[in-house]
């Protein structure tokens, strides 16, 4: 091994914390050209350490081996580059003797591994510093290098930082969600360590520096990637732009054909896309998209006009400060938490999934950022997703405080979510779906309806499916600024139109549908009996002629409810989970649907069935008359004799067929592509109106007045006496166990088995608990269990057994417990 220059830092002049950068290189061009340049414009010592050579594949890159990974004579000649990258180190090692070292191996030779060129440096490293590893095509910038150095000068505790970078995949390509290939927090991108003689490097392919203690420095008191990130620490990583890095890949590491699967991937026009769609060897859901619309200026940037070959410049700190002020002033950003989708699979995630759908078809997803919970929201191209955190309901503050952190580092100017989360200052419209809980008469302590209180109170504007909900939402909320109330219906799917006779003969067959049907959709019962299924099921047991028909349930528990069950013999009732083209074939042949509901925000099965040409029963009461209009047989929601005309008169052909014609016209006056635009429309005006309002003193101290009350919020929820939701998943999954050994539950596992015997439908749908899932899902899904089985009959029947014994004074369990 060779060496040249060993200079001590800039000028000579000793530091307190010099900058000792590390490079090792292959082939670097034309990237190995810019760090100079961001060098030169630090005003602090700094050396830069420059090993160059091939790497043997052995000890952290022997993997390469054994999926073709080999020295091809092509990479390198006489052990050195073969692009001009040896020339150039020549030249600025010979210029800047004082301040870069060069490190080759004897002529021919290859380095043992690149653990041995990374610790080539360190023997000429006699004094603490920073140490930097800069690849030859990781950027940073003068300001990002100044600043992480005065971080560390202050914060002496601070042994090592990771980073988060902008991946390029492509010219003007990039990474476009977080926790995937190229940005896996538990490794990457470790880049800077508090230095001192004597430590040394135990691997490379993930960095380990370790002290004389064998002590992982890293590991001891790391800053970690969003509080680099918040100080404006991410670089960009030009991993895979040119076509000989993939060349290289190729032979070097084993990934076959991967310059194709570039360039089929830089041949690509709709963006965003999935990564593993075009590199073979990625799995997971990493998104790309263009640089532009992640709001990332390249450092680098490439000139194809020279007719032989392209040409590489690297813009300086200030014409980048030019460009992203300029940008700035494009679209704004706005960011939807996908949260509903990792809580509850029903009809809001349907509405929301519709209009993500629309506004990749109008084009308004290119405003938008997904801000997607643990891989739980719909993946659908054209739109962009940033992988966060899952929401833990009773950590609300907590994941308030994260969400403004998010908003902030991506710049985002307006927030909506899916169900009722809320950042602290960032602006934000509400969508309101309905007002159930308040109209009747749940307990709004609880944690889930709290925080649709305080959701309400926090928004800028609110969207509300129906004229009666934003009734509704004004009379429990009467302080609210009426002006920015706004009405956007549902729409409805393609897929729910009228079904041919063909798919209703198959459909019937594949069900065992063997009489004409009454048709029930979703839940039955609700809080306080509020669907009010049971007057459909008592007028149906008095009319003369229901042996000639059943009752087909769709959705819903998949056991009937006892209440029920009492009404009507099981002989009369089919149940059935359905997917949305079998349900709409279920519409298209029903005799009518049933849907006497108390209240309801919208009512999307009552337009569903319209829009198949199924008739329709239901009440006149909240949003329903502005969902049927005209179109439906009304009864009144208290009286069976009411439903037993409407179960009669639907089965007069001339009565059928004019609600048949009436509900398919008024279907047609609903759609998910006009909500779309509407609630875009929304969006977009309410952002002007707060950029063109600016920062009040009244807004600065709403601003203060959240963040105090979410920090609040946060810290109150650390400091709780521990309960259920404080616990960790291994002393929820002993709690589970534990709650499943009681003897009323054993008696559920005996019943169950008994109806299973016999034919019946198993009981309600349970709780699992995924292994697959990373632990945070699995700590929300083993809650889930433990709310689901205190939910259960035999767990209440318990409960009531413990407060007898408690009432005759027999020890045992408090049946109040919360854990009970």
């Amino acid at each position: 091994m060779t060496s040249m220059g060993q200079g001590l830092g800039k000028m000579g002049v000793p530091t307190e914390l010099p900058i000792h950068f590390f490079t090792i290189v292959l082939n670097g061009q034309p990237f190995i050209e810019y760090h100079l340049q961001a060098f030169q414009e630090l005003e602090l010592p700094w050396h830069w350490h420059i090993i160059e050579g091939v790497a043997e594949l052995k000890h952290d890159t022997a993997w390469s081996v054994a999926q073709g990974g080999r020295i091809d004579p092509s990479l390198h000649r006489n052990g050195l580059s073969t692009d001009g990258t040896t020339a150039y180190l020549d030249v600025i090692a010979a210029r800047f003797p004082e301040q870069i070292t060069l490190y080759r191996p004897p002529p021919g030779q290859f380095w043992d591994g690149k653990r041995e060129m990374v610790n080539a440096p360190l023997s000429y490293i006699q004094a603490d510093c920073l140490l930097w590893q800069i690849d030859a095509d990781e950027l940073w910038t003068t300001g990002q290098i100044t600043t992480a150095h005065s971080f560390f000068l202050n914060n002496p505790e601070i042994t090592a930082a990771f980073y988060w970078c902008h991946y390029f995949v492509g010219p003007d390509l990039v990474v476009a969600s977080r926790y995937c290939y190229s940005q896996n927090p538990e490794q990457e991108w470790l880049r800077t360590w508090r230095y001192q003689p004597g430590m040394s490097w135990a691997k490379h392919e993930p960095p380990q520096l370790v002290n004389r203690q064998g002590e992982d420095v890293s590991r001891i008191n790391p800053i970690h990637h969003d509080d680099t990130e918040a100080m404006g620490l991410v670089f960009q990583h030009f991993a895979y732009v040119l076509p000989e890095q993939l060349t290289f890949k190729e032979k070097y590491y084993g990934y076959h054909n991967a310059l194709s699967q570039w360039h089929r991937l830089q041949s690509e026009s709709a963006f965003p896309v999935f990564l593993r769609d075009y590199f073979a060897w990625v799995t997971d859901d990493t998104v790309v998209d263009l640089a532009a619309n992640c709001g990332v200026i390249p450092v680098a940037v490439v000139d194809m006009t020279e007719e032989f070959y392209p040409v590489w410049d690297f813009r300086t700190e200030s014409e980048l400060a030019e460009i992203a002020q300029a940008s700035s002033k494009a679209t704004p950003k706005i960011a939807v938490d996908a949260v509903f989708f990792q809580l509850l699979h029903s009809g809001i995630g349907r509405v929301w999934r519709s209009i993500f759908q629309a506004w990749v078809k109008s084009g308004f997803a290119e405003n938008v950022l997904i801000l997607d919970r643990a891989q739980t929201a719909p993946r659908l191209p054209g739109l962009r997703y940033r992988l966060i955190h899952p929401y833990n309901q009773e950590a609300a503050g907590e994941d308030s405080l994260k969400l403004q952190s998010i908003c902030d580092q991506a710049g985002i100017e307006l927030f909506i979510s899916t169900y009722y989360t809320t950042p602290i200052h960032t602006p934000t419209v509400l969508l309101v779906h309905d007002m159930i809980p308040e109209v009747m008469g749940f307990d709004l302590t609880v944690s889930g309806w709290r925080e649709k209180q305080l959701a309400i109170l926090y928004a800028s504007a609110y969207l509300t499916v129906s004229k009666h909900t934003a009734k509704d939402l004004i009379r429990f909320f009467p302080g609210l600024d009426q002006a920015q109330i706004h009405i956007t219906y549902n729409g409805i799917d393609g897929i729910f139109q009228p079904a041919n006779q063909e798919q209703i003969k198959q459909f019937r067959t594949s069900i065992s549908l063997e009489k004409p049907y009454f048709l029930v959709v979703g839940d039955r019962v609700g809080f306080d009996g509020y669907k009010n299924i049971r007057l459909f099921f008592t007028a149906f047991n008095q009319i003369p002629n229901k042996t000639e028909f059943q009752i087909f349930c769709v959705g819903g528990q998949s056991k009937l409810e006892p209440e029920l069950a009492q009404i009507i013999s099981h002989e009369s009732i089919k149940m059935a989970r359905l997917t949305d083209a079998e349900l709409a074939i279920a519409y298209s042949d029903a005799i009518a649907l049933v849907y006497p509901s108390r209240y309801e925000g919208f009512g999307l099965p009552v337009l569903e069935a319209m829009a198949c040409g199924c008739p329709v029963i239901t009440c006149h009461n909240s949003a329903i008359p502005e969902v049927a209009g005209t179109a439906a047989l009304y009864v009144s929601e208290d009286d069976p004799s009411d439903m037993i005309q409407a179960l009669r008169k639907v089965q007069i052909p001339e009565v059928r067929d004019g609600l048949v014609q009436a509900g398919l016209e008024q279907s047609r006056q609903f759609s998910w592509t006009t909500m779309a635009h509407d609630v875009a429309n929304v969006l977009t005006r309410v952002r002007q109106q707060r950029a063109e309002q600016g920062e009040t003193p009244a807004s600065f101290k709403q601003k203060l007045i959240w963040q105090k009350f979410r920090q609040l919020q946060a810290e109150l929820a650390k400091t709780q006496a521990p309960g259920q939701d404080s616990f960790g998943l291994e002393h929820l999954l002993f709690l589970i166990q534990e709650m499943e050994s009681s003897k009323f539950w054993q008696l559920r596992r005996v019943t169950h088995n008994l109806q299973k015997l016999i034919g019946q439908s198993g009981l309600v749908d349970e709780v699992i608990i995924d292994p697959a899932k990373p632990p945070e899902l699995q700590l929300l899904q083993a809650k889930q269990r433990i709310n689901w089985i205190k939910t259960s009959k035999f767990w209440q029947l318990r409960k009531r057994w413990l407060k007898l014994r408690q009432n005759l004074g027999i020890p045992g369990d408090d049946p109040d417990s919360p854990l009970l």
